[in-house]
């Protein structure tokens, strides 16, 4: 199966803080890797390398074979969404939608879009009027829109009720059967144990363990979550 990104022994610090640390991880075609790890451990960094937001320090990452930092062509073949999305509050998701498409230069169905992520019935609305459940969706449109091969998400189940939640899981992995490679963070191990096929654990910098959610669950039992938490509290 074609890899979609590849970090290899990647680097970023802040001052003398380091918050990534040699950290190397790939992602295959069509899956869901989640990226799991406390407040602060380095996965919006991370992500935002991915990017091209930020620059590494060192190491290199490659997204669907090219380099970042090199060209910027691979950008159009992503969607993201990182932190809490921002709109322009007096517009409709209808136009926010076709001008992302429009800066994108690409084309795409807005009426399936905003269906798929349950916003069918307030295209119309004003983003001013959304909760904050209706803008991750929205968010979550504005980054498949143009239909990438590599999605980033930061948090995308943020505001989100339990109905929501599992709509958004079955999204997720609709746009992974359809071959859209999902990368997801969270600090919460129930959100990304039920959404992710593989998880990595960043802590200290790096993917401190890294295993598939159905094999490690097969070999945990009751006893999962414990592991996966031992592991994103350890030190060294």
């Amino acid at each position: 199966m074609n890899i979609t990104l590849e970090v290899n022994s990647v680097e970023k610090s802040y001052g003398y803080s380091q918050v990534i640390n040699h950290c190397s991880f790939k992602m295959r075609e069509g899956e869901i890797y989640g990226l799991l790890g406390i407040n602060g451990a380095g996965k919006t960094t991370l992500m935002k390398m991915i990017l091209g937001l930020q620059q590494t320090d060192r190491g290199s990452i490659r997204v669907l074979g090219r380099e970042t930092g090199v060209d910027t062509e691979y950008l159009s073949d992503i969607g993201s969404m990182i932190e809490i999305p921002v709109f322009y509050e007096h517009l409709n998701a209808v136009e926010i939608l076709s001008m992302h498409l429009a800066l994108m230069g690409k084309k795409g169905n807005i009426t399936e879009t905003l269906a798929m992520v349950g916003l069918e019935n307030a295209g119309k609305k004003c983003v001013s009027r959304y909760s904050l459940g209706m803008r991750q969706r929205l968010g979550i449109a504005r980054a498949v829109i143009h239909g990438p091969k590599l999605l980033i998400l930061d948090e995308p189940l943020n505001g989100l009720d339990p109905v929501a939640i599992t709509e958004m899981r079955e999204l997720l992995r609709n746009l992974a059967a359809r071959g859209m490679s999902v990368l997801l963070s969270s600090h919460m191990v129930g959100e990304i144990r039920h959404t992710a096929d593989r998880i990595g654990i960043l802590s200290d910098g790096y993917i401190k363990q890294e295993f598939s959610v159905a094999e490690q669950e097969a070999e945990c039992g009751e006893n999962f979550e414990d592991y996966v938490i031992n592991y994103m509290r350890r030190k060294g």
